[in-house]
This record gives structure tokens, sequence and C-alpha cells, in this order.
């Protein structure tokens, strides 16, 4: 522990490439935890619907402009799902190629932080056994990874600015093409360059001039990129209701959830549950949280304006983003968090620990409350982090493996399978390897498309599902899976007299996510 303390004792007069790195054996040793741990929890972990639906779109995809065109109900760049056609067209179709694929990009991006952050090695420990580096971006392929690693190399190219401001721009061209979120921090990243170039006149120069225009097109593409069709979306925000008091309570609640991700333990279901509710703590207390939250970087990084401008830059859009779409997801509220290790590591360029005593701003009882502060937010992300990847080990994650398991099991995966329940359906295609019929359609499908009129509130039931569906009138045996409890075991057939008979056959509920349970059924058309 102690070599972990002090893996920077460098001297301040050591040059800043030489100053600025972790010694090889500490980087490999820690690099070596985390790929052991990561891999035995992708092992174990079951894809759920947000994970599934990318990985179809890339796999169902016929070409690149239709993977485009596939996407535009989703509201992302397309360069993850970009990688995930060649990883399924070209490598494998199973879903482990984009684990693994994952799994690279999450190595890639430690190792850079091992390597190149500003921090001891015991702060680099906490931070990758953190609950967002271990678990939410980690475990969870999603398009989060490839903006983190970007933004990590982003992070060594800005030691020296002036000398990698084309490779920055290049990096940021990419990062507006993974995620909205890697967008707000290219704009910080942009913005807190701006006041040294436009002091020292360079902003006129040839070289500033490439930089902007490429922070220009990723930015422009990234908007236009998230624009969804107007009619029949079910993910439409309406400008009139960013002003309710509901909306601004969904950023309040992000901030605090960002920082302090504590979950709730009871049920199993500790996913996107937060110990931080109505329940336990008042509007008082929200806004006590908030404002020492919103201030805290601040303070912590006050004496750098580089820093400063970086984070608060990239932390209000992601605040108005959640006003605007009341999204209420952990891999969200994470990046206020991301946000504040890179402005850290950007005020900590030239300096071996930028979380020691005489580095933070202030008194000397301020300095040590500081560092209580930051290290006991880290510990605390490390407990919840190592909490998650034991939980994910050993309960489902999502029951869809399971039941995808047990139709391949008992030969019952190669019959016509209706499915009931739209958003339950792409882990089943993912895990099969194949599309599935989709009841609530009346479609062969695999990913979701989120049109509003294919989620109608309230949800029909099965006797119109399958009164109004064209292919079960030729079919006579097969199988259903839904994610509800059926309470009926007969069916009437509206279009010939006849009816189904339901026969149960098996169900698999209580994970991780409990909405994604499925209830097997044997249908008889009689």
């Amino acid at each position: 522990m102690r070599m972990l303390s002090e893996s920077f004792t460098a001297g301040k007069t050591e040059p800043l490439m030489r100053q600025a790195t972790t010694p090889r054996a500490i980087v490999f040793s820690l690099l070596g935890l985390f790929v052991v741990v990561s891999a035995l929890g992708l092992y174990y972990h079951e894809l759920f619907l947000d994970e599934a639906q990318h990985f179809l779109i890339g796999r169902d995809s016929d070409s690149l402009s239709s993977l485009y065109y596939n996407m535009r109900y989703d509201g992302h760049p397309r360069l993850w799902n970009a990688c995930l056609y060649f990883i399924t067209h070209y490598i494998t179709a199973s879903y482990a190629g984009m684990q693994v694929f994952h799994l690279l990009l999450t190595t890639a991006a430690v190792y850079v932080f091992l390597r190149w952050a500003p921090f001891t090695g015991l702060t680099k420990l906490l931070v990758i056994l953190g609950y967002y580096f271990l678990f939410e971006y980690n475990l969870l392929s999603r398009n989060y990874a490839p903006g983190i690693l970007l933004l990590f190399i982003a992070c060594v190219l800005l030691r020296a600015p002036e000398k990698n401001l084309l490779w920055i721009g290049a990096v940021i061209l990419l990062m507006c093409n993974v995620h909205l979120f890697f967008t707000f921090a290219s704009i910080g990243i942009f913005l807190s360059l701006l006041p040294d170039y436009y002091s020292s006149g360079k902003w006129k120069s040839v070289r500033f001039a490439v930089f902007t225009f490429l922070v220009a097109v990723g930015v422009i593409a990234a908007i236009i990129q998230f624009q969804t069709p107007v009619e029949d979306n079910s993910l439409q925000f309406r400008p009139a209701d960013w002003l309710s008091g509901q909306s601004w309570t969904f950023a309040v609640y992000g901030l605090v959830r960002g920082w302090l991700p504590i979950p709730q333990v009871s049920g199993g279901h500790f996913w996107n549950s937060y110990w931080l509710n109505e329940n336990h703590i008042g509007p008082f207390t929200w806004g006590v949280l908030f404002t020492l939250l919103l201030a805290f970087p601040g303070l912590v990084l006050r004496d750098n304006r580089r820093a400063l401008l970086f984070y608060y830059s990239s932390l209000f859009p992601l605040l108005f983003f959640l006003v605007v779409t009341r999204f209420t997801a952990s891999r969200y509220f994470g990046m206020f968090f991301v946000y504040f290790v890179v402005a850290a590591w950007m005020k900590g360029y030239g300096s071996a620990n930028v979380f020691a005593r005489e580095e933070m701003p202030g008194s000397p009882r301020v300095q040590v409350l500081l560092r209580a502060s930051i290290y006991s937010v880290l510990l605390l992300h490390a407990v919840i982090g190592v909490y998650a990847w034991s939980q994910d080990i050993r309960h489902p994650f999502s029951q869809s493996k399971n039941a995808a398991g047990y139709l391949v099991q008992h030969h019952l995966a190669d019959q016509p399978i209706a499915v009931d329940g739209y958003i339950a359906g792409p882990m089943l295609c993912a895990y099969l390897q194949k599309k599935l019929y989709y009841l609530d359609i009346d479609q062969v499908g695999s990913y979701c498309t989120w049109k509003k009129s294919w989620f109608p509130v309230p949800r029909r039931t099965i006797q119109d599902e399958m009164a109004g569906s064209s292919p079960l009138r030729t079919w006579r045996n097969f199988i259903l899976v839904s994610n509800r409890r059926l309470d009926t075991d007969s069916i009437p057939d509206r279009s010939g007299g006849n009816y189904f008979r339901l026969r149960y056959l098996a169900d698999f509920e209580n994970g991780i996510i409990g909405w994604e349970s499925y209830f097997i059924y044997k249908v008889e058309k009689k």
C-alpha cells in the first residue's frame, strides 16, 4: 500500500513527461488486477436492453447507410454502432465479440489513466475499482468506454496543447461521434484553451483555425445525429415542459446521485436505484447537497483556470440535458464524476499528486477538509463498485440469458417463437442469434424502434395482440415468451372460431433488473 501511495515521488525538477508517468511495475500490476476482475465480471454478466439494442442494430443492419437510418429514433452518434457493425459482419456475430471489444477499450482507457494521470497509485486504485469505472462503464457494454478512452487520450495530449493542438482536434472530432456527453466534454476542452490562445493572440493562427474547424465539425455532427423524427416518437421532448419544477428537480437529483451513487441494497435490485430519495431526505437537504457538490469541484480547482473552465463548461450542458429529458440513470449521473476526474488531471500537469495537501488551495484546515472529502468520495465509490460487481456475479443482471438458455436446452429455440413485450425481445434475439416475431408490432424484428404508437398506454392485452396477429393465423403450435405473467390458459382465435390453449412451461424472475423477467408458454391452436 505504501508503494502505491508513493508511486509519484519524482522531484519537481524532472522533465514534465517523466514526471507525469507512473512506474510500469505499478501500472501493470493494477492493470492486471482490473482486467482479471473485469473479465470475471463479464463472464457472469447478462445483457440488458440497452446493450442488446445497439449490438443488434450493428448486427442486423445490411450496410452502414442502413445502420445510420436504423438509429434514427435512438438519438445517438453512430461511431460505436459502426464499430459493432464491422465486428458482427467481419469477425463474429456473437454478442461476446462486442464484450471483448468493449473490454479492450476499457483496458486501454485504464492503462492511459494509470500511466499518465497525476494521482498516487492508491488514488488510481480507488478510481478504477469505483462504481463507474469498474461496473457502470466497464461491465455494461455501451458507448461510454470509447468516449472515456478518447477523453483520457486528450488529457495526455493537453499537457502540451501547442504541440498537440491538431491531434487534440482529431480526438475531439471522434469524441463527438461517440456520445452527446463527450460532445459536452469536447466543448469544455475548447473553452478551456480559448482564453490562453486569445490573450496570446495565437487564436489567429492557422493551427488554431484548423483546431476550431475540427471541433465545430464534431459538434455539428453530434447535433445532427441527435435529431430524431418529430412524429410518432416516444422520445420527443417538449420545450414547454422544461420550466416545470419536476424537470429542474431531476437535474438536482442527478448531480447529487452522480457524486453519491448509494444504491438501495434491499430487494436485490440495486441498479439505478438510489438510497438518496424523497423518502430519506427532504427538499432542504437536497438543496444543501446540490449546492455543496456544485461548489466543491470549484474549490478544488479554483487555482487552475483551465481545469475550472473545462469542468463547468462540461457540467452545465449535462445539467440542462437532465432538465430537458428527465432521464434517470446512473450512467448519466456518473459523467459528473468523470468530468471532475478529467479536470483534476488537467490541474495536475507537472504535479506528483494533484490531491496532495500542498496542491489544495486555501488554508491548512481547508486543505485537509478538501482532501478528506475527495478520499471519502473515492472510498465510497470503491465500496459501491465492488458491491455492484459482486451482485452481478451472484445474481442474474437480466433473466434474458436464462430464458434463452431454457429454450435452447429444451430444443424449443427452432420452433416458431412469439414475443409479448417489445422491450423483452432484443436480449433473446442476441442470445438466440436470430430475429423473432413481436406480437406488439405484428412484425419480425430484433432491435426496438422507439415509435410512440408501438408503446401504447395502457399496454394492449395478450388477447388483443394475438387476435390481431397475422402469423398466428397459420401457426398451429408455437412458443410464447412474455415479460408478464399471463392469467389465462385459453385465448379465442377470432379469425376462425378456434382458440389458443396456453400451457405454462417456465418462468425466470427476480433478476437485478426486475422488469426484465420472462414467462414461457407452449401454445397450441384448438
